[in-house]
């Protein structure tokens, strides 16, 4: 499955990575991990560190799958509202899925702190606004839920977001600990720790997950992985038997663009919005913008480059109407594929019936978040040990 087209800018604007050797002999790993994006990396990190023996597998580049088109904006609130978990899953359920995403934008930021490379991860607040004036009371609900669970929010009213942010909308909330990365500069800063931990990797190595086994795998040139564990940390290319019913890929579209403000913002915020679908925008380096938007129900890429130019102009244009003074160059346009479940929840966790295969599945639209978090909880199960979190996104939930 082709995960995106257009013109991708964070692979364009990296010089070339150390490239990795395709398997070509029978080996054998304690994990096996299929999968060498942000969720496969993520994993591999958390389990080295933990001592345990891993191999990366991509049939690919490292890298170069959806994290290629990741607009690099990682959050601890989700695209559904806490407010809106907890009438679907319940309260305690819904607190605790918050509650992990919290933890994991805390273990990103101190992941990078431990990174030998720079992947520009940078802390930043957020701000989400109300889109019209029917979603302010949607808003104040969303407040006082995350208030009561100790959840780092702020509200702020018409007159305050106009003035601090030069935001003319009805409301917003403010939240803080999350942060803006090059995900494909970042994945490559994992993957050189992981290697100085032992972890082995193979690039243009495609492994034929119909038909993996107990304990092992093939590849399409004929080579054998002997695994004590398998991690399938495949992103959207494939839909799992065990979740073909729950979830859907959709599709999204984004660009990257110049423009002549040093700073076009207070504090270089991510910004956000109630509308579905929502914009989606944030800051980078060299004053660019990176932004997102016009979501579609449509599970395969727009390869008309007609059509993608008109969604990102669209984009472009709801930027400019939020921030009038900014004047926006598009240099990168593209549109990409992601997955979606039908109760707002990632997968992530132990196969319903084989029971050494696990799934890294950061569906909706956090996935580094949730990669992250899952990454820990994958490394607690391997280790028979007991997480808080694995209930609520298990496969079988």
């Amino acid at each position: 499955m082709k995960l995106y087209s257009g013109v991708t800018y964070w692979d364009k604007k990296q010089s070339s990575y150390e490239s990795h050797l395709s398997l070509a002999d029978n080996i054998k790993t304690k994990i096996l991990i299929v999968g060498g994006g942000m969720s496969g990396n993520l994993a591999a990190y958390i389990l080295s560190k933990r001592g345990h023996q891993v191999v990366v597998v991509d049939k690919d580049k490292l890298g170069s799958g959806s994290s290629t088109a990741n607009t690099g904006m990682l959050q601890y609130s989700s695209d559904m509202m806490l407010t809106e978990f907890i009438q679907s899953i319940g309260e305690k359920k819904a607190v605790l899925f918050y509650q992990m995403c919290l933890e994991a934008m805390k273990d990103l930021t101190s992941l990078n702190y431990d990174l030998d490379y720079d992947g520009d991860y940078i802390l930043r607040d957020s701000i989400y606004y109300a889109s019209q004036k029917d979603d302010v009371n949607n808003l104040i609900h969303e407040y006082e839920s995350l208030k009561k669970h100790g959840f780092p929010v702020e509200f702020l009213e018409q007159e305050q977001l106009e003035k601090e942010y030069d935001i003319n909308k009805g409301a917003a909330l403010k939240t803080w600990f999350d942060a803006e990365v090059n995900p494909y500069k970042f994945i490559q800063a994992i993957v050189q720790k992981n290697k100085s931990r032992g972890v082995t990797y193979f690039e243009n190595t495609n492994i034929l997950l119909d038909e993996i086994k107990s304990g092992s795998a093939i590849t399409s040139q004929g080579h054998t992985i002997i695994f004590d564990q398998i991690i399938l940390a495949t992103g959207y290319a494939k839909i799992y038997e065990c979740i073909k019913d729950k979830a859907q890929i959709e599709r999204t579209y984004a660009f990257s663009a110049t423009t002549s403000s040093n700073q076009p913002w207070k504090d270089d915020v991510m910004i956000w919005e109630t509308r579905r679908p929502y914009l989606y925008f944030r800051t980078a380096k060299d004053h660019r913008i990176i932004a997102g938007g016009e979501d579609e129900y449509i599970s395969n890429v727009e390869e008309d480059q007609d059509v993608i130019f008109e969604k990102t102009e669209k984009i472009r244009k709801q930027i400019e109407q939020v921030f009038p003074h900014l004047k926006l160059n598009i240099t990168h346009r593209w549109n990409a594929l992601f997955g979606t479940s039908k109760d707002g929840l990632p997968f992530i966790g132990k196969d319903p019936k084989l029971k050494n295969r696990y799934y890294l599945l950061g569906y909706e639209g956090n996935g580094t978040c949730y990669s992250m978090a899952g990454a820990n909880i994958l490394a607690d199960l391997i280790e028979g040990k007991t997480n808080p979190y694995s209930d609520v996104v298990a496969i079988n939930r």
